[in-house]
């Protein structure tokens, strides 16, 4: 068995993220109660309600604090990944694991992150589609059609075979829906709060390119695949990587697909709903996915694996 985790992103929290754990587990106890943010991060976590976890500068911290707790249990458990991937946010949880950044500091990233991304989503009327049965290519010559210098919508997401994200200006992207639509293709309005992984967060790059610089970046201890490349890198500089990655296409079926390839036969999805996981078995349904949100997921998780090893 070669094992992937895969740390979802922002659309994976739900209400009350953690509590279980915490109620039940003295390591989570003891994580939740040391983070030292600005944000109470337990409070935030455990009692707030759908519409605040969903907003961008709360979403990102909690889903990565939950990740890195839920990667200490199963590192407490023995249980460590032969590679990780995770998507927008939850690359960060994937760079922890894979000791590139320390807890405290992804910690502060996310915080950081989050808040400089809805900054700049305020400012902007935004819409995002999950289009179905297009290709990369067809997507973007409808795009070029109505962007301009001013306004514009770009491919942010390709997630799984199949099914590619666009965000951007709303205007912009409702023409290209309509266009898309007429051509046969589905698309589904998605939940979003901001133009995210588009050239509209430029101005996050900028500022977490100069917030890295008082950050320490270590090299990989387990592979990475990285949402800016679709794989590995090679000699590329991770907090160049990062930088890139908030404005960039994340190109995460391309993780997906080149890690099953690299030998991975086994993923862990840490993060709600199975998004991850239905992603995989897009790629081979034959591939086993885990998947880790709740304390009983988190249980009968421990229970199944154990058998199966």
């Amino acid at each position: 068995m070669k094992l992937g985790f895969l740390y979802s992103g922002q659309g994976s929290q739900e209400i009350e993220m953690g509590k279980d754990f915490y109620e039940n587990e003295d390591l989570a106890r003891e994580f939740y109660n040391n983070i030292n943010l600005e944000k109470d991060i337990k409070k935030l976590s455990f009692y707030s309600d759908e519409i605040d976890i969903s907003k961008t500068e709360n979403t990102q911290i909690i889903l990565i604090a939950f990740q890195i707790m839920i990667s200490d249990l199963l590192e407490k458990n023995n249980i460590n990944p032969d590679a990780v991937a995770g998507l927008s946010i939850g690359e960060f949880a994937a760079l922890y694991k894979s000791g590139v950044l320390s807890s405290e500091d992804t910690l502060k990233i996310a915080e950081f992150r989050g808040r400089k991304m809805s900054e700049i989503s305020k400012h902007i009327d935004t819409s995002m589609y999950a289009v179905i049965g297009s290709k990369e290519e067809e997507i973007n010559r409808v795009l070029e059609k109505y962007n301009n210098d001013k306004n514009f919508a770009s491919i942010s997401n390709i997630n799984t075979k199949g099914q590619i994200v666009i965000s951007g200006e709303k205007s912009i992207v409702d023409l290209a829906v309509i266009e898309l639509k007429n051509l046969g293709k589905k698309a589904i309005k998605l939940k979003v709060s901001g133009p995210f992984h588009t050239d509209y967060m430029k101005y996050v790059s900028e500022d977490l390119s100069e917030y890295f610089e008082n950050i320490d970046f270590f090299n990989e201890e387990i592979p990475v695949y990285y949402n800016f490349l679709g794989n590995k890198r090679n000699n590329e500089n991770i907090k160049y990587l990062m930088t890139k990655q908030v404005k960039s296409t994340v190109r995460f079926e391309e993780d997906l697909k080149n890690m099953i390839d690299d030998g991975i036969d086994t993923f862990i999805e840490i993060g709600y709903f199975n998004i991850l996981k239905g992603f995989v078995r897009k790629i081979d349904k034959n591939i086993k996915v885990y998947s880790i949100s709740t304390y009983k997921t988190y249980l009968d998780f421990l229970k199944e694996f154990s058998y199966e090893k």
